[in-house]
């Protein structure tokens, strides 16, 4: 009798795994292409310091000031989701960077149809740089684009560059930070004398006086640590553009 329901019960579960295994055709019409985060920005902070979220959270919102409000959600250590409930709101952040907080740079990333916001880490920031030592002759988009896309990825060319009292070219350029900060260019003329092109980034936050980079600062860079950098640094305060 027992071997009986034994037999009975094995066949069962053979049945349920068919079933489960099968292919399940859905009916009626549904869009692949909706996106549930179509509001919503992925932060990362970048920095190696310990972050106190709830200040950051306020501080963050009361900047901002979305006019339908804005949720923050927690992603994972330094990563943040940020959901606003207009379009405008949205576009107004990401086009009036750079943000930051406790002067640790904010990278900012939309969430595509089909991403994953929890798997996701921002590596870009949009900063305007200001160009200096530029002849008058070249206050020219054409050359705001080139040296854009040299110092990092060109992305808006100030109209009023061409303002005779301006004595910088103002560019908005997104920077992997993977990469250090560049500091100048050479520009070699068609008569053959050369151009030294240098910059300064408006609101840049705290950043590696030692490499370069903007994910982290001197006491947590491992060439500082190691020693493998010499006394006089290549990076300083002077890349930060005056106010």
């Amino acid at each position: 009798m027992e071997d009986t329901e034994i037999i009975n019960q094995r066949l069962e579960n053979m049945g349920i795994e068919e079933e489960e295994n099968a292919g399940f055709m859905l009916e009626g019409e549904v869009d692949e292409t909706t996106n549930r985060y179509e509001l919503c920005l992925v932060g990362r902070l970048l920095t190696e310091k310990g972050v106190n979220t709830k200040v950051m959270k306020s501080r963050i919102a009361d900047v901002w000031r979305p006019s339908m409000g804005l949720n923050i959600t927690d992603l994972d250590q330094g990563i943040f989701l940020f959901q606003f409930f207009r379009k405008e709101d949205l576009e107004w952040v990401t086009n009036g960077g750079p943000w930051s907080f406790d002067n640790a740079m904010l990278a900012l990333e939309k969430v595509t149809a089909g991403e994953n916001p929890a798997k996701m880490q921002p590596c870009f920031v949009s900063i305007w740089i200001q160009l200096y030592n530029l002849p008058m002759g070249y206050m020219l988009e054409t050359v705001g684009r080139q040296l854009g896309n040299f110092f990092g990825e060109f992305l808006e060319y100030d109209a009023r560059n061409s303002m005779s009292w301006r004595d910088c070219m103002r560019v908005r350029i997104k920077i992997d930070v993977h990469k250090p900060l560049k500091r100048k260019k050479k520009i070699i003329k068609k008569d053959g004398s050369k151009i030294i092109v240098e910059y300064r980034y408006e609101r840049l936050g705290e950043f590696c006086f030692s490499c370069g980079m903007v994910s982290h600062t001197d006491r947590f860079c491992r060439l500082s640590v190691t020693g493998e950098v010499g006394k006089e640094k290549e990076w300083g305060s002077w890349l930060r553009a005056p106010p």
